[in-house]
């Protein structure tokens, strides 16, 4: 272990849980050397927002909640955004008067509940150009991996391990963090890939443990996400419609401003009133069962308890 300070990046997920509790058991002094982080994006299932507030609460482990916000882009200390483009384009967009990207903390009490009319993904949309899609997943970026970057610069620290709960049958994901990372202060950890921690490890602990995450592994985290399968998101657009109606609603919103082509829908060849169309008329099939979820750093699944693992 370095003297570099050491974040975990806590997902919500059944797996980033087994991470913070061997890091727990493991680290010497894990209390003083550790930052645990937590990124609500709004669109979170309430079940994921207890299964944080359980962590924290019985494991007796502070928990850092964050979520993305605008504010006034004059009232971030330019000393608080890395040198080069990054400070140029603040002091440019605070000389105009306008937003910038930023950070607030919250706790469980506080944080946004995706039911609610304005959550931090609404934020992000509201002045976005473009919606996330599959090539461009602004959602993942500015919610949650900038999001913890800003918090990091804002509390004046540098370097530091980001500890990432990928196991070692999904090594592959790793491969994608790593591509995609744009902080040269990051060093991503992944501790499970290293000690050969898989799926049935992650559920053998789950199935004994006093709390878990109860979310249905179909469903996951961040209600329909345009990653998932188009078969779950049919089967939770069948159960709730009007968690679905939500990502219709903005892509009506992009249409009716003008954008074409991805940038006015969360998946090409997919676009949400099609897929509530389908989910409403139990007669017509539904996606192909064979289609999978498409892999995303910000993944969580839900649990799977040994008596569902059949169904």
């Amino acid at each position: 272990m370095t003297s570099q300070t050491s974040i975990v990046s806590f997902s919500g997920g059944q797996t980033s849980g087994y991470m913070l509790r061997r890091l727990m058991d493991t680290e010497p002094d894990f209390a003083m050397r550790f930052k645990v982080l937590f990124c609500n994006t709004g669109k979170e299932h309430d079940a994921t927002l207890d299964f944080v507030h359980d962590v924290e609460t019985k494991w007796g482990v502070p928990v850092v909640w964050l979520e993305y916000t605008r504010i006034p882009a004059r009232d971030v200390d330019p000393l608080l955004v890395s040198e080069g483009r990054k400070r140029a384009n603040l002091l440019k967009a605070a000389e105009a008067d306008e937003g910038a990207h930023w950070f607030r903390e919250v706790r469980w009490e506080t944080a946004a509940r995706r039911h609610e009319k304005h959550t931090p993904f609404d934020e992000l949309l509201g002045w976005a150009k473009a919606l996330p899609n599959v090539r461009g997943r602004s959602c993942s970026a500015l919610l949650k991996q900038r999001t913890m970057q800003r918090y990091l610069q804002a509390s004046g620290i540098g370097a530091y391990n980001a500890f990432i709960g990928i196991r070692h049958d999904e090594a592959h994901r790793a491969l994608e963090i790593l591509a995609n990372c744009d902080d040269k202060n990051e060093s991503p950890r992944f501790p499970l890939i290293e000690a050969k921690i898989t799926k049935a490890h992650v559920d053998g602990f789950w199935d004994g443990h006093a709390f878990k995450l109860n979310i249905p592994n179909y469903m996951g985290n961040c209600d329909l996400c345009f990653l998932k399968a188009r078969w779950k998101r049919e089967a939770m657009a069948r159960r709730e419609p009007e968690a679905a109606q939500w990502w219709a609603d903005w892509e009506a919103k992009f249409r009716e401003k003008g954008v074409t082509g991805d940038g006015a829908v969360f998946r090409q060849g997919q676009p949400y009133d099609a897929l509530i169309h389908a989910a409403s008329h139990p007669e017509l099939a539904l996606g192909d069962e064979a289609d999978e979820d498409i892999p995303c750093s910000c993944a969580v699944g839900g649990y799977r308890a040994k008596e569902d693992a059949d169904e």
